[in-house]
C-alpha cells in the first residue's frame, strides 16, 4: 500500500512544457478561478474565492492579504480580450448573506425565456455547503440570488450540474471537512457520492467514488460525466428516466482530473487536471508554492471516451494548480484554484 501511494503521487514522472498557441494571464480578475460555465454565446461565468472553513492561520493571512474573497467574474469570449468583469450580487433570499459566500463549482442553465440561471457550489463560512441559484441580469452586470438549497446529503460538496431551471446532480468529495487528504489517499477511501435534486427532493445516485471532483452532461442529456480524483479517471454515467445513473464507462486518463467541461458543439471533454497530486495539495495549503498545470481534451464518440490528447502543460509559473478549461472560438481558457486565469491562442487542429 505505501509503494503504491508513492507511485501514485507521481515522484517519478516528468512532462515537457507546451501551449497550443500564444498564452496570457487575463486582466482583471484576482486570485483563483476554480470553475466556469459558458453559454452558447460565449459568454462566461467564472467562480473565484475558494475557500473551507477552519483554513489555517497562515492561509488566511495570504487571503487576506491579496484580498481574496467570493467573486463571480464575466468573460466574453466574442470581444477577443483578455478581460474579465466582476459581477455584483444583490439578494438575501433563504438566508444567503454574499460576505459569507465562498464559491466552488458552477453550472448553467438557458430557460425558456431566454434567461441565463446559474447554479453555484457555496461553502458558508459558518462550516455549512449549499448551493445557490442566480438570474444573470445583463443589463446592469449583475447577479440576483434566487434560491438557496441544502439538504443533509451536501457533505463536502465540489461540482454541480443543472438539468433544469430547478433541478441538478451535485458531486461530494468528502463526508466531512476534516478528512486530510493523505489519510483519503493513503487508505484508498471511496466514500463519494453523486446526489440528484428535483428541486425538493434529493437522492443519492452514483457512491463508491474516490474523492468525486467535477460533473458535467451531455448536451443531448444523455450521459453524465464524473472525475473520480483519486483514481485519475473519468466516469462515464447513463442517465435514465428517474435521474439514477448507471455507471458506462471508467476511462484512465493517468493524472488527476479536476472539472469537466462539455464541448457543445463535438461532446468532447475538455479536462483542467494536476499531474502531481502532492504538489497541488501543498498549492492548495501554502498558496505561494506552484503547482503544474495540465488540460486534456478527451474525444468523445456514442457517449464513450475513445481517446485523449493533452493540449496544455506548464511547470507552474504561467498558473499554478489548473482546475478547469474550455475551448471556444479557438481560444483556450484554462481557470486554477488559487492562482491565474490563462487565454491561449489555439493554433493546432483538435
Amino acid at each position: 500500500m505505501v509503494l503504491k501511494t508513492v507511485y501514485y503521487m507521481g515522484f517519478h514522472l516528468h512532462y515537457n512544457e507546451h501551449y497550443p498557441g500564444k498564452c496570457e494571464n487575463i486582466d482583471g480578475i484576482g486570485i483563483g478561478s476554480e470553475d466556469f460555465y459558458t453559454f452558447t454565446d460565449g459568454l462566461t461565468f467564472i467562480t473565484s474565492g475558494l475557500a473551507l472553513q477552519n483554513e489555517p492561520a497562515h492561509k488566511q493571512e495570504y487571503m487576506v492579504k491579496h484580498n481574496i474573497v467570493g467573486r463571480i467574474y464575466l468573460f466574453d469570449f466574442n470581444k477577443n480580450k483578455a478581460k474579465v468583469e466582476e459581477l455584483s450580487i444583490v439578494g438575501s433570499n433563504g438566508g444567503f448573506n454574499v460576505k459569507l459566500f465562498y464559491p466552488h463549482g458552477i453550472s448553467g442553465w438557458l430557460d425558456e425565456s431566454g434567461k441565463k440561471i446559474l447554479f453555484v457550489v457555496n461553502h458558508d463560512e459558518h462550516g455549512v455547503d449549499f448551493i445557490e441559484k442566480f438570474e444573470f441580469i445583463p443589463e446592469k452586470k449583475q447577479l440576483k440570488h434566487v434560491k438557496r438549497y441544502r439538504d443533509d446529503t451536501m457533505l463536502l460538496v465540489n461540482d454541480v450540474q443543472a438539468t433544469s431551471k430547478d433541478s441538478f446532480y451535485f458531486t461530494n468529495s468528502a463526508t466531512d471537512r476534516i478528512q486530510p487528504w493523505w489519510f483519503v489517499m493513503f487508505c484508498r477511501l471511496a466514500w463519494n457520492t453523486v446526489v440528484y435534486c428535483d428541486g425538493s427532493n434529493y437522492k443519492i445516485v452514483l457512491d463508491d467514488l474516490f474523492v468525486a471532483n467535477g460533473i458535467a452532461m451531455s448536451n443531448d442529456g444523455r450521459y453524465v460525466y464524473i472525475a473520480n480524483i483519486m483514481n485519475q479517471e473519468i466516469v462515464v454515467a447513463e442517465r435514465k428516466s428517474n435521474n439514477d445513473l448507471v455507471k458506462k464507462q471508467l476511462f484512465p486518463v493517468y493524472t488527476y482530473p479536476d472539472n469537466i467541461i462539455v464541448d457543445m458543439k463535438t461532446d468532447n471533454l475538455y479536462i483542467g487536471a494536476h499531474p502531481f497530486i502532492y504538489k497541488i495539495n501543498q498549492a492548495v495549503e501554502y498558496p505561494d508554492h506552484h503547482s503544474p498545470s495540465q488540460v486534456l481534451l478527451l474525444y468523445v464518440k456514442d457517449g464513450n471516451i475513445k481517446k485523449t490528447r493533452e493540449l496544455f502543460y506548464n511547470d507552474g509559473d504561467l498558473i499554478t494548480g489548473s482546475s478547469v478549461a474550455i475551448v471556444f472560438n479557438s481560444k483556450l481558457l484554462i481557470g486554477s484554484v488559487l492562482h491565474k486565469t490563462v487565454l491561449c491562442d489555439v493554433n493546432v487542429p483538435l
